[in-house]
Formats: structure tokens, C-alpha cells, sequence
């Protein structure tokens, strides 16, 4: 073997071994790979923001990405695994939770505000129209967590949620108000500023904790909060709870979107989409056995057509289809439906430049030349073909996925993985075993009589 061999031998096996490596324990797929929406099952939430029609396109921009950067982290510090979230237009966000199963809790953990104020409550009733009499501008009446209780609350907030440094939901010890509540966190700034509310009210005043408008807890100023505020922010900084009725998901819900931040503006959804798990397990099995059927069949005609030729196309293509996979493992991308439909395309088209050179070897042979000059001649002359044909796929991949979306990127993604694989396969695998192995001796083709 030539230096040249002995170099592309090495390429092939630390390409093969470095796909099976990345692939263990190949089982089970969605382990190995990671499945899209369309067949993991999960939810897709399209959010649009409100407000922002008078404010410039960078304005509008800078919202929309801060949306998309705080949507990231609720989903994350939630533990919603592999969510993808992009901008869709100039005011609105798309977000996909592979996997997710209730649509209402996504809608509840994104389209929350968030915004939570400290603000003076002034009277309480079970009736807003009793508190109506005795509101002033710019004092508000806000309904409670708790259904039949309305508080009547001074306009400006005493403190915000801006300077909230964590929340975390505690398991209260107190056997008189036993449950869940979330436990506040200042930063300095906010226990500072904390400290100088406490030193404004009086023992029995009571302060609102208001979340997206709503009360949830009203304590009152005791003699003890209010000596722990005399000796500095350091002793008030963690005195602070969100107290509740709340379920484990409800206190974890609500901990995630006080920690990730108000939202920029307020986002109403308006579109939702739910795929169950068995609708997606029935398309992985559909997909898998279209792919299957589709190798078979694409192996055998070559066989048929092209005998132990055919065979090195055979392996040519499970090469090509152990590189794409690797690959989508590599690179952590997803496969969707339609990326399947691009796996099934890559198949047709891998034998594309098998054909090819094989057509260009036969004509050789076929005008006399030694075999092992048809088949350097074969491929030479197949060569530019190959090359303008794939280069032309390749780039219209790239295409599909910058101006596409979702399903349209998934295809893309699939075909060029595809495209390059099966040009490295049937250049450098294909060749070496059709030069070098007893397989490429038996040319399909009647060989002219001069030929030695």
C-alpha cells in the first residue's frame, strides 16, 4: 500500500471509531440522540410581548432578547431539559419543551410577570366595594391569593423585586401554619432599602407582598422585625417569606420566576401546541421503519445492479448514515420528523456518487483500460460531477436552515451532515476498498478483448 493508502486507512478508522464511540451505548435512541418535539412529545408556546408598538426596532429588540434570556433561565432552573427558545419576529418568542407534558404549567412558569412589590396595606375586606368608598388616588384595591379577601394598598411601592438576590421554598416547622412558603433572599442594596421601610412603620402595620398583582401575604410589623432592623441589613436580609397554600410545584413555580426576574413587559400566548408522548413514539417508529426499508431496498437494488460493487456501496452507506448520527451527537443537535425525511433523502443521495463512479469505471473497462486505471480514471472523471452536485445541496441546506424554522432547520441539519458524510465515504472509504480489497476485482462489465 501507497502512503496515500495508508493515510486514508487511518482517516477512515479514527472517523469509524470516534462515531462508535460517541454513540455507545447506542441504546436506547433517545438516550443516544437527542429526539426533537414532533417526536419526543412536549409543548410549543409561541409568546407575544405587549407594549411594544411605539418603541423603536432596537428597543423592540433588546425586549424581545431580554424575554428570550430570562425565558432560558426559568426553564432551566425549573429543570425543563433541552427547551429550545428563539426569537420569532420583532415581538415575539417561540419556545419549544421537548418532553414537557402539561401545557398550563409552561404557560403559567413563561407568562408570569413576575414583578413583586412591598407595598403598605391600609384596610382589608372581603368586599372590594366597601374598600371603594375609602380609596384615594393613587391607592389601589388588589384581590388576595386567598379567594373573598381584597386589601386596600398605597400606590407606590415600598421595595420591588429588583433587588432580590434568591427565593427558595422552605418547609415551614411552625405546627400552627404548617406547609410550604418561599424564604426571600436581599442583596445589600435591598436589605438597606429594607431597613429604611421597617424604620418608617409601626409595630402592627401591615405590608403587602404583591406578585403580579395579587396579595399573597399581608404580615404585620412586629416589635421584633423591627428590632432587627435597628441593629442593620445584615439582620433583616433573609427575614422575609411568601406564604401560601401552595402544592411543591406551585412553591417551586413561583421560587423559579422570582429568582429569574421580572419580565421587560408583559407576553400573553397565542399559540400552544401540544404533542403526547405515544403520538411521538408512534412517529419514531414510523420514521425508523421508513429509514430501514429505505437502506434495504437502496442496498439491494445495488447489489442487484452492480454485484460486489454494490457491497461497497452497502458499506459506504452505513458509514455514511454512523458519521450523521455521530455527528447530530457531536454537535448535541436535534433530530425532528422532517430530519428523518433528510436521513431517507441522504440515503438516495449517498449512492448518487457511487453511481457515478462506478458508471465511469465500467466505461473504462469497457474501452480497454487495466483496473486498476479504471478505477483512478473513474474516479478522476466522476470527480467534478460529484462535487458540483453536492457543493450545490450543500448549499442549499444552508439556506433551508438559515431562513427556515423548527421542522424546515431539522431537515437542513440532516441532509447536510448527509451530503458531507456520504462524500467522504465514497471518496476515501469507497476507494480504498475498491483499490485495495478483493471486492473491487470483479467489475460488473465485459471487458474489451485488448484489455491486459
Amino acid at each position: 500500500m501507497k502512503r496515500r493508502d495508508w493515510i486514508y486507512l487511518g482517516v477512515v478508522l479514527a472517523v469509524l471509531f470516534a462515531s462508535l464511540g460517541l454513540l455507545y451505548p447506542f441504546w436506547p435512541f433517545d438516550r443516544v440522540i437527542k429526539l426533537g418535539l414532533d417526536l419526543q412529545g412536549g409543548v410549543r408556546l409561541v409568546l407575544q410581548a405587549q407594549g411594544l408598538e411605539e418603541m423603536p426596532a432596537a428597543q423592540r429588540k433588546d425586549v424581545v432578547d431580554r424575554l428570550v434570556t430570562i425565558f432560558a433561565e426559568r426553564i432551566d432552573q425549573y429543570g425543563m431539559a433541552n427547551a429550545e427558545i428563539r426569537p420569532l419576529g420583532s415581538d415575539r418568542v417561540e419556545v419549544r419543551i421537548p418532553g414537557a407534558e402539561d401545557p398550563e404549567q409552561a404557560r403559567e412558569l413563561l407568562g408570569r410577570t413576575a414583578i413583586l412589590e412591598f407595598r403598605k396595606v391600609l384596610d382589608e375586606a372581603t368586599n372590594p366595594d366597601d374598600l371603594a368608598a375609602k380609596r384615594v388616588i393613587p391607592q389601589e384595591i388588589l384581590p388576595g391569593k386567598e379567594p373573598g379577601r381584597y386589601y386596600l394598598v398605597e400606590g407606590d411601592p415600598l421595595l420591588t423585586g429588583e433587588v432580590l438576590d434568591n427565593a427558595e421554598v422552605r418547609v415551614s416547622t411552625d405546627p400552627r401554619n404548617p406547609g410550604l412558603y418561599i424564604l426571600l433572599t436581599f442583596n445589600r442594596a435591598g436589605a438597606e432599602r429594607f431597613v429604611e421601610v421597617l424604620k418608617r412603620l409601626q409595630v402592627g402595620d401591615r405590608l403587602a407582598i404583591v406578585l403580579d398583582g395579587v396579595v399573597y401575604s399581608a404580615p404585620a410589623i412586629s416589635a421584633s422585625i423591627k428590632e432587627a432592623a435597628a441593629q442593620g441589613w445584615r439582620a433583616v436580609q433573609n427575614s422575609t417569606t411568601i406564604k401560601g397554600r401552595f402544592t411543591y410545584d406551585e412553591a417551586k413555580l413561583l421560587a423559579v420566576v422570582l429568582r429569574s426576574g421580572a419580565l421587560p413587559t408583559r407576553v400573553t400566548v397565542i399559540e400552544e401546541q401540544r404533542i403526547g408522548p405515544t403520538l411521538g413514539a408512534e412517529y419514531v417508529r414510523r420514521g425508523t421503519l421508513a429509514l430501514l426499508v429505505s437502506f434495504v431496498l437502496v442496498v439491494l437494488y445495488m447489489i442487484f445492479y452492480y454485484r460486489w460493487y454494490g457491497i461497497i456501496a452497502g458499506l459506504g452507506i452505513t458509514l455514511t448514515m454512523l458519521i450523521v448520527f455521530a455527528a447530530l451527537r457531536a454537535f448535541n443537535a436535534t433530530l425532528t420528523l422532517p430530519g428523518i425525511g433528510g436521513l431517507v433523502l441522504t440515503l438516495g443521495m449517498a449512492v448518487d456518487a457511487n453511481v457515478l463512479i462506478y458508471e465511469r469505471i465500467k466505461e473504462e473497462r469497457r474501452a480497454g483500460k487495466a483496473l486498476n486505471a479504471a478505477v483512478a480514471a473513474g474516479f478522476h472523471r466522476a470527480l467534478p460531477a460529484i462535487t458540483d452536485s453536492n457543493i450545490t445541496t450543500l448549499i442549499a441546506a444552508v439556506i433551508l436552515f438559515l431562513l427556515g424554522s423548527g421542522p424546515v432547520q431539522g431537515f437542513a441539519i440532516t441532509l447536510g451532515l448527509g451530503v458531507a458524510s456520504s462524500m467522504f465515504s465514497a471518496l476515501i472509504f469507497c476507494r480504498l476498498l475498491l483499490e485495495k480489497t478483493v471486492l473491487g476485482q470483479r467489475v460488473p462489465v465485459k471487458v474489451a478483448p485488448t484489455a491486459r
